[in-house]
């Protein structure tokens, strides 16, 4: 039979059974018991009207034993023919069967490595965490539009773009690119042996409606407008021992006021990863979570921007080519959420709230396969308040804080299975809290605390891509920390702290080892060796020396991915991490403001170290469109730091310190819909976290301050045309149990050192003892409604977006007052009151890309 005779015969069944056969896209079941293929195939032909073309002598002789339930026809004809030798593809409105032809390969030929980087065709940007496949044939299929029939090798891109398949035989492949956001790019690749080849590949961007994910308080959030929102919360730690990173520079506080200013510029980046657990070896010093971002190299072709402006900032971005092969980007915003939003009390005098941030990055690219870059970040934040009482007295409040960061950086592609990156980099942290006194017994007095952190690093980072099971990963990591700075006890609240001028040393060594044990079976094996060299103030007469102090520590790490089916994987990980530079927060002004400050650990102040296990599933529905994750986890924390205070004398820090541990456990259940018109998200999050310290609650375990066991989630999103967008964001958080009351003969105030150890309490110094450990922040509420269209005005692309939040984030929701004491450090309380879940707030935001 003819080609030309089967095409007529297939038309022909297809038009005399167009009306009652099903429609291609719907599904039936079947089950054929050794059939002949031919009459499976005349059957679905018949059932789903769809003109099939094949040669007799391709499917004489051949039978089939196969069944379908709620098939589409791609699945029942992939289930006909499989095994059969036969390949199918579309050639217009029909499908064309076609034999199956070998690759041929000389077995003695000498085995080819396949390199390259994947871009962005329109900004040459790496694009990170793609799926490269190598096919041995040239097929047909649905899931990636030109063919699928054996998979011969695949990998992912690293964050630099780049990825490597090594002992490849020679031959003819397909090479199947595939990303969300991008369309499914398929070349034809020619392998001589032998060889070594390092190739650019550009993929298209593909516009898919997908949800905006927010992230609030002190949740992690991705919005193209909003970024990243302050506080970013990770499971299991409080969100100041988290580790955050820009272009690899630690930053160590960008956290911006009210919650409602996003910490970097989202139209700036290039990638952001949270990790909560599983922490790869090359993180480490740190026993929170991970928060990771990468900026964009600046758009190779021609200039290009954005600006916005709305009632909480403005911001302008600007990228594009300076010389050849040289691109820059640099993205300015500032914040003013104080002019529209001061106070929802209007009997005080409102705060002022100004935040700035300036971000820039300049690009090289010597070669096709090299790169160096410079980047940079500034961002300072400042708050003003000014409060009195009926007898006249005032108190000024002034709080600036802001980080600086420098990265220089090359990367590139020393064989095609090798890839390397080192980079030389500068950050600094510092804080200034001025507090003026004026009109208590005619007496003016100003109160000064300022710190600072500087570091100097150098790192180097290499992937050598062994063969097709084992990719090895390994760097090292030299740091020079300088701390110092003083705390008055008037902004403490507790005692006056200087340090002199630490300056530890901090040395890093990594390995890891990507290990494919079996096709659906990835294991990551790790550890991280650290050396901490501590050194003596450099001032003998330092009212807080703790002395210095040397510390070795290896912190193993593992992970397992098990997929058992495409749309079914099962994960774990198991970290360790320990903890030598440590965040302080807990008392005073820094219970209020995100003006934390470092100190190093020494012979008196110890590391800190935690082990965390997770354990989780993650199921796909519906052709990726729906996907379920639930996970559990259990950290534990030895040598959690915590502060006591003797409201009779001055410690130093060291003297105040308390050790104890912290456990914390927990699950969490995810639900996403990531495809179509309407897209959300709902998370379910419960944590059951505790602290036990021998010196406080009588030793038994006590609810952390930042505790939120029941945590809700969820987002909607609905475009019902092009240009509009419309949806819902909703976070409820709870801390609903009452704080403890330490120990002692006095509720409300924490015992010294000497009172716990004799059991005999001494008569209070101060008329209004303080408890510095037994309050929380409360539970977190918030709602917001919001509404996105897209238009043009004279040929430009216009955005304007409207959202209705409350008020959490939006109002100062601290509360300050004077009191009458002849002790400076209780002369003012700052109290954090809660703003209520409605009214809500208009926000109005207009933006323009050229």
């Amino acid at each position: 039979m003819t080609v030309t005779r089967t095409l007529f015969i297939s038309l022909l069944c297809a038009i005399g059974h167009v009306g009652t056969a099903q429609e291609r896209g719907q599904a039936l079941s079947f089950h054929f018991r050794n059939v002949e293929l031919r009459a499976a195939l005349d059957s679905l032909l018949r059932w789903y009207a769809v003109p099939l073309i094949y040669l007799d002598k391709d499917v004489a002789g051949k039978r089939v034993n196969a069944r379908c339930d709620d098939c589409t026809f791609e699945e029942a004809l992939r289930k006909v023919i499989e095994g059969q030798g036969l390949v199918w593809k579309t050639v217009g409105e029909q499908i064309l069967l076609q034999k199956l032809e070998k690759v041929e390969a000389r077995p003695e030929a000498p085995r080819a490595t396949f390199a390259g980087t994947i871009r962005d065709s329109l900004t040459r940007e790496a694009v990170i965490g793609a799926d490269v496949v190598l096919f041995a044939e040239p097929t047909e299929s649905p899931e990636i539009g030109d063919g699928l029939t054996k998979v011969y090798r695949w990998c992912s891109t690293n964050q630099f773009g780049f990825f490597s398949l090594r002992n490849i035989q020679p031959g003819n492949y397909i090479l199947h690119v595939r990303r969300l956001g991008y369309q499914p790019l398929n070349v034809p690749v020619n392998i001589p042996p032998g060889s070594a080849i390092v190739r650019d590949f550009v993929v298209l961007e593909q516009q898919i409606v997908h949800p905006e994910i927010t992230v609030e308080g002190r949740r992690s959030a991705f919005s193209a407008s909003e970024g990243i929102s302050q506080g970013v919360y990770i499971r299991a730690t409080s969100s100041d021992h988290n580790q955050y990173f820009l272009e690899g520079a630690r930053i160590y506080n960008p956290l911006h006021f009210g919650s409602v200013m996003s910490t970097f510029n989202g139209d700036a980046l290039r990638d952001v990863q949270v990790i909560a657990g599983g922490v790869p070896p090359y993180y480490g010093g740190r026993i929170g979570g991970i928060l990771d971002v990468l900026l964009r190299d600046g758009a190779e072709k021609k200039l290009r921007g954005s600006a916005a402006i709305g009632s909480l900032g403005s911001n302008l971005l600007l990228e594009g080519p300076v010389l050849k092969r040289t691109t820059f980007l640099i993205s300015g915003r500032q914040g003013y959420p104080d002019i529209f939003f001061p106070r929802y009390r209007t009997e005080e005098t409102p705060s002022d709230l100004n935040s700035s941030e300036l971000m820039a990055k300049l690009s090289y690219r010597p070669s096709q396969n090299q790169r160096l870059s410079l980047g940079g970040y500034f961002g300072v934040d400042t708050y003003e308040n000014d409060i009195g009482n009926q007898s006249g007295d005032r108190l000024t409040n002034s709080v600036r804080w802001g980080n600086a960061a420098a990265n220089l950086r090359w990367m590139g592609v020393v064989s095609p299975s090798l890839f390397f990156s080192t980079s030389a980099i500068y950050t600094r942290y510092g804080f200034n809290v001025e507090h003026r006194l004026e009109g208590i017994q005619s007496s003016h007095e100003t109160f000064l605390s300022d710190y600072v952190i500087k570091d100097a690093a150098i790192r180097a980072h290499a992937e050598y891509f062994y063969d097709e099971y084992h990719t090895v990963l390994a760097g090292v990591e030299l740091i020079r920390h300088w701390m110092a700075g003083r705390i008055s006890e008037f902004s403490s609240q507790i005692a006056p702290m200087s340090f002199g001028e630490f300056s530890p040393w901090e040395l890093s060594v990594y390995v890891q080892d990507q290990w494919r044990l079996a096709p659906s079976v990835l294991a990551e094996v790790g550890a991280r060796a650290t050396s901490f060299i501590g050194k003596e103030p450099a001032r003998l007469n330092d009212t807080s020396r703790s002395g210095g102090g040397s510390f070795s520590a290896i912190d193993p790490r593992f992970s397992l991915l098990v997929s058992l089916r495409d749309d079914l994987r099962l994960y774990s990980s198991l970290s360790a991490v320990n903890q030598f530079v440590h965040p302080y927060r807990h008392s005073g002004i820094f219970l209020f403001y995100p003006s934390i400050f470092f100190y190093p650990s020494s012979d008196k102040i110890r590391p800190s170290t935690s082990l965390q296990i997770s354990l989780g599933m993650q199921k796909n529905f519906h052709r990726d469109r729906y996907r379920l994750v639930v996970e559990t986890y259990y950290r534990a924390t030895q040598k959690l730091h915590e502060f006591v205070y003797d409201s009779t004398v001055s410690p130093t820090l060291s003297d105040a310190l308390i050790l104890g541990e912290g456990n914390v456990y927990g699950a969490e259940v995810t639900l996403d819909k990531r495809l179509g018109a309407i897209t959300g998200s709902m998370r379910y999050s419960f944590t059951w976290a505790t602290n036990r310290f021998a010196e406080l609650n009588g030793g038994d375990p006590f609810r952390p301050r930042f505790d939120r066991r029941h945590e809700l989630y969820g987002t909607l999103s609905y475009s019902p045309q092009e240009n509009w967008t419309i949806g819902a964001v909703c976070l409820v958080s709870s801390n609903l149990f009452p704080s403890f009351t330490p120990s002692g003969s006095e509720a409300g105030r924490v015992l010294s050192t000497d009172e716990l150890r004799t059991g005999v309490a001494a008569a209070p110094k101060y008329a209004e003892p303080y408890d510095l450990n037994g309050g929380r922040l409360p539970g977190f509420q918030r709602i917001e409604l919001f509404a996105e269209h897209r238009f043009s005005w004279w040929g430009v692309p216009l955005q304007a977006k409207l959202r209705l939040v409350n008020g959490y984030g939006l109002v100062d929701p601290f509360v300050w007052e004077l009191r009458e004491s002849r002790d400076n450090r209780l002369r003012w309380r700052a109290t954090f009151d809660a703003p209520p879940l409605f009214p809500l707030y208009p926000v109005m935001n207009v933006g323009v890309r050229f």
